[in-house]
């Protein structure tokens, strides 16, 4: 069973397991890595003080999803039970809670309440079969929004309780429908009534926001603490006093009349759009005095909306080029600085990662949207970079503490190379050994810069190859008798392990070279043709898998056999630190169920590492001498993120 990439291979196969035993108290955080970002249809609508936002990104294969962008840049779908699908947010208020929507197994779209921890309750509503949504949340977790009612069913504007309990919003005199855009921390709510703004008061009572003169509509979108409401007068962007008083804003340019007010803060400054002509509009605020400054759009965009406003006078939205499909999720601190918040959503849909270092940097393989998987790199706090952004060719292979990168390029068809990143990000290809330049692959490099795998000659075998610090190779011996082989990792101490082979044999022998060079063979378990070596820690412990068994040798050649699961009978160990936690997984042969990523404490206990929010596959491929492991996990949205599993602390999600 040979180590496996699935972004090139696909995940294999696995057996669905009935009771798979974890650790007793096991608690293990998951942290994403993200993808290749991609660009998407996104929009926040939603932004409280602490600069946290909601909104929404929509793909491809999955619809819309309901997102959070934290403060610090992270981005978190926000997951729902199995029976759900499509989501939206609309609003956040200043303890974290979201309310928007999601759509059940008939297809009917429900509201819905996340938490700050992320747990989702769908909120009542009059009818079982008809459409209804949450659109804002105050302080004190009342939602408003718009349920459906009656036969022919309409809207009406409904409000829920801190319990969850709803209540239907008094409808203006002669009107027969309602809907609710914003509520207050009072709990007074703005919103609409047949054709006109209005506002409810937090006893129930409506008050109509009369229109502009000259004008026979409008609509309320927003509210303040201080109760003034904002909107539109007609195709005028106004704000009501707390009297009713409607005041026009002024449009940016007023050669291009039209635009809408949609937020505003306790200090009266407001955020919506303004027309720009050519039946565009532009990202708009207005400070408390109505004076109106332009915000711009994203680089190469031509339009954009301001739709929600915090306290230090962020502004969330939207932009967009509109002659191509798709918005992007936008912030603005002042006029023209506008952040795309769509490219920092890790939207990829495969990425796994393979080693890490002891300072948190991990290496591994992202996909992005356009072509082949290319190699990576993700820093301590998750920022990914591409080690290859014009060739796809190269992998990624292992790590060391100073961030030195070998891996293998394959530039020429059936021409592998071994190369190394530096940590300035310069790739270097290395020397072969002489009389062995047909192809050559580096697979492990130790905190000295000593670099170890595999050069082959044009009509020999591969041959195990070690690399000084300075570049010089040399060919590491063989089992007597045996042709050819290859070294797989080596650690600060010198010693390398690897496979040593017959010709014309298909069974390699897995071996061990000392620094001196000596080679010493490491049997495998009692019967076992096919074993293998992955990796070795600074005290000389080595783990790989013999058959189907993930094992341990000791550093005098002992080996042991890992336990697993109960019910799982197949695996393999991909890491070990100087501690001796191990890394791995566990795989069966039965299509559509998942595999499981490993963790092997020193005495051998067993634990399942845990998968991302509604993921079910995870994969551990290696661990480093703190006992940090990375894999990959999938994701309720169905794509494949590479992860990190502390060894200790509390994890958050990074973009």
């Amino acid at each position: 069973m040979a180590r496996r990439k699935f972004l090139l291979c696909g995940f294999v196969a696995v057996l669905l397991l009935g009771g798979a035993q974890k650790a007793a108290g096991a608690s293990v955080q998951v942290v994403d890595l993200g993808a290749f970002p991609v660009d998407s249809d996104s929009r926040v609508t939603g932004i409280n003080d602490t600069g946290t936002m909601a909104g929404v990104h929509s793909t491809a294969a999955g619809g819309a999803i309901a997102t959070r962008w934290n403060a610090d840049g992270a981005v978190v779908p926000l997951a729902v039970p199995g029976t759900y699908r499509m989501t939206e947010a609309r609003a956040i208020n200043a303890k974290g809670f979201i309310a928007g929507s999601a759509y059940d197994d008939l297809s009917v779209r429900r509201p819905a309440l996340w938490r700050p921890d992320g747990s989702f309750t769908e909120l009542s509503s009059p009818d079982r079969y008809e459409h209804s949504e949450a659109t804002a949340v105050n302080t004190g977790v009342v939602v408003a929004g718009t349920v459906m009612i009656g036969s022919p069913p309409v809207e009406r504007a409904a409000r829920w309780d801190a319990k969850g309990v709803m209540t239907l919003l008094a409808l203006a005199p002669g009107d027969s429908r309602s809907s609710a855009s914003a509520i207050n921390d009072a709990g007074a709510i703005a919103g609409t009534s047949g054709t006109q703004a209005v506002r409810w008061n937090p006893d129930g009572t409506v008050v109509k926001l009369a229109p502009l003169p000259g004008d026979d509509r409008g609509s309320a979108e927003g509210i303040n603490n201080a109760g003034v409401v904002v909107g539109s007068s007609g195709a005028h962007p106004v704000r009501w006093a707390v009297n009713g008083t409607a005041t026009p804003l002024p449009y940016l340019h007023p050669e291009h009349p039209g635009g809408s007010a949609e937020a505003i803060n306790d200090s009266g400054v407001i955020t919506g759009h303004s027309s720009i002509g050519s039946g565009h509009h532009t990202a708009v605020v207005w400070d408390a005095r109505g004076t109106v400054t332009g915000l711009g759009a994203l680089p190469g965009h031509d339009q954009s909306t301001g739709a929600a406003i915090n306290a230090r006078g962020v502004v969330a939205g939207e932009s967009e080029q509109t002659s191509v499909r798709g918005r992007h999720a936008a912030q603005w601190t002042a006029p023209g600085k506008a952040i795309d918040l769509s490219r920092s959503f890790p939207g990829g849909d495969r990425a796994e990662a393979f080693a890490i270092n002891v300072h948190g940097q991990a290496i591994g393989q992202s996909l992005p949207p356009e072509g082949m998987p290319h190699p990576v790199t993700w820093t301590p706090s998750g920022v990914l970079t591409d080690l290859s952004p014009d060739s796809n060719t190269p992998e990624a292979d292992d790590i060391n503490a100073h961030g030195v990168i070998v891996g293998t390029d394959n530039k020429k068809l059936n021409k592998d190379r071994a190369i190394r990143w530096d940590r300035n990000g310069t790739m270097t290809a290395l020397k072969e050994p002489e009389f062995h330049t047909h192809r050559s692959r580096a697979s492990g490099i130790n905190d000295n810069g000593v670099i170890v795998g595999s050069a082959s000659s044009r009509r020999g075998g591969s041959q195990p190859t070690r690399w000084a610090p300075d570049g010089t190779p040399s060919l590491l011996p063989l089992l007597p008798g045996h042709a050819g082989g290859a070294a797989k990792a080596i650690n600060n101490r010198g010693v390398i392990i690897g496979s040593s082979g017959i010709r014309n044999e298909t069974n390699d022998h897995v071996v061990r070279w000392d620094p001196d060079g000596t080679v010493t063979e490491l049997t495998g378990l009692p019967g076992e043709e096919h074993t293998r070596a992955v990796a070795l820690n600074d005290r000389g412990d080595v783990v790989g898998y013999s058959g189907e068994h993930p094992v341990r040798w000791s550093p005098d050649g002992r080996i042991t056999k890992l336990s697993l699961p109960e019910g799982t009978s197949r695996g393999e160990a991909t890491g070990i630190s100087d501690a001796g936690v191990v890394s791995g997984s566990y795989e069966f042969g039965v299509a559509g169920a998942p595999g499981q990523a490993l963790r092997w404490a020193p005495d051998g206990t067993v634990t399942e590492l845990p998968a991302l929010p509604g993921g079910h596959r995870t994969k551990a491929n290696g661990i480093n001498a703190l006992g940090d492991i990375v894999g990959s996990s999938d994701n309720s949205a169905g794509q494949v993120h590479a992860v990190r599993w502390p060894a200790t602390g509390s994890a958050v999600v990074i973009r």
